[in-house]
């Protein structure tokens, strides 16, 4: 590592930082192998494809306005209980070792779409129900979105 390529990772690290690094080496037998050929990655990204498809599909009808109410709560719940098994599928290999189509960035622009598409009709949904539980509306109901938790923001603003 060079000495700015060290200097830019300290300058990036907000706490403990370990730097590995590896290299194959040829043992030159029947048994050796590409490191990469350790993961399925034909089958993680049919995973990412199946996701992609079914929820590409709904992205219209968001868009529309016409996932509303419970369906809103419900398919928010859905995207994110189906996209939260990437990380435990996707050993996250460098982009240079993947197919040059590796779908991971599309199916978190796809879920960051529905999650985050559906993020109003979803609290607007739950604030309703809590109303009726309660003596009067509930503004401090808030949805979270990706978009807004990655920039470090809490919730749907009104």
């Amino acid at each position: 590592m060079t000495p700015k390529g060290r200097d830019e990772l300290a300058d990036l690290a907000l706490g403990a930082m370990s730097v590995f690094r590896a290299r194959q080496v040829d043992l030159g037998t029947e048994a050796n192998r590409n490191p990469v050929e350790a993961w399925d990655l034909t089958g993680i990204a049919e995973q990412y494809e199946i996701f992609v498809e079914r929820w590409s599909g709904v992205l219209p009808r968001i868009g529309a306005g016409d996932v509303t109410g419970a369906d809103a709560v419900r398919a928010r719940t859905e995207v994110m209980s189906a996209y939260r098994h990437f990380p435990v599928l996707d050993p996250l290999l460098p982009v240079d070792l993947l197919p040059a189509d590796w779908p991971r960035s599309r199916a978190r622009e796809v879920c960051v779409a529905v999650y985050d598409g559906l993020a109003h009709a979803a609290q607007e949904h739950v604030r309703s129900v809590a109303a009726r539980f309660a003596d009067g509306p509930h503004p401090g109901i808030t949805a979270h979105t990706i978009a807004g938790m990655s920039a470090g923001i809490g919730h749907v603003p009104d």
